[in-house]
Order: structure tokens, then C-alpha cells, then sequence
């Protein structure tokens, strides 16, 4: 019986280790606006600022928010944060033969192009990683 209470105790504790997160991987949400309006639709990328620290992570934007969960999550550091919003071209060539249609950034490469963004934050263990991006 006591070897049956120790092995019970024993398999309680390895399993419940087993359930928390030791990846440092973190929560990240925020808020884009884009000329004063909760941006509709999108999607943000975060890219680690120095090589060999972390992994990039994305998620698609919608109603203006975003939410990248801990299990896809960052770790603590400083990214870079790409942010594109595609829409499709009104007047596509007549040659056009794709299979479906055309798109072009709407906005600013500062925001959309990985070049040229100027948007970098830091991801740390204290606080709540919530960032707004007011793109003009």
C-alpha cells in the first residue's frame, strides 16, 4: 500500500511538471488604427532584432486587435514588427490570369515592408506586452 501511495504521489508530481509552460514563450496583443480607424483586417509579424534570440511569430489582425497566445508567444527581447494589410486591385490588367485576384499593400512601407519598418518593441516577463500601432 505505501509503495502504491509513493508511486501514485510520485506520478502526480511528474505529471503535473509536465503541464507548465518552461519555453518563456509569452502573450502579445495589442491594437492597429489606421488613419484613425481600428484597421479591419491585416496581419502583424514580430521578428527578433537579434539573430539566434527567439522566433519570429505573427497573427492576423481583426477589428483592429490582434492576439498572439503564449503557446506561439514570444520570449523576452526587442522585435521588429512588420504590419500588411492587402486589398485587392479595383482595375486588374485585362491579361491577368491568375487564380484569384491581384492585391496591393495599402499601407505605408515604414509599417509593411520588413526594410523598411521602423517599429521595434520590447517583449519582457513583467507587464502585459500590449502594443498600439497608430499608423497614419
Amino acid at each position: 500500500m505505501l509503495y502504491f501511495r509513493s508511486f501514485s504521489l510520485f506520478l502526480i508530481i511528474l505529471l503535473a511538471g509536465g503541464c507548465s509552460d518552461s519555453s518563456g514563450k509569452l502573450i502579445v496583443k495589442g491594437a492597429v488604427t489606421f488613419k484613425g480607424s481600428k484597421l479591419s483586417n491585416g496581419n502583424i509579424q514580430f521578428f527578433p532584432l537579434e539573430a539566434g534570440k527567439g522566433e519570429s511569430a505573427g497573427t492576423l489582425i481583426k477589428d483592429g486587435t490582434y492576439e498572439i497566445p503564449s503557446v506561439h508567444g514570444l520570449i523576452p527581447g526587442k522585435y521588429k514588427v512588420v504590419i500588411s494589410c492587402a486589398e485587392e486591385v479595383k482595375n486588374p490588367p485585362i491579361n491577368f490570369k491568375g487564380s484569384s485576384p491581384p492585391t496591393e499593400e495599402k499601407l505605408p512601407p515604414q509599417f509593411s515592408s520588413f526594410e523598411k519598418s521602423l517599429q521595434i518593441v520590447e517583449v519582457t516577463s513583467q507587464g502585459k506586452n500590449f502594443f498600439e500601432f497608430m499608423i497614419p
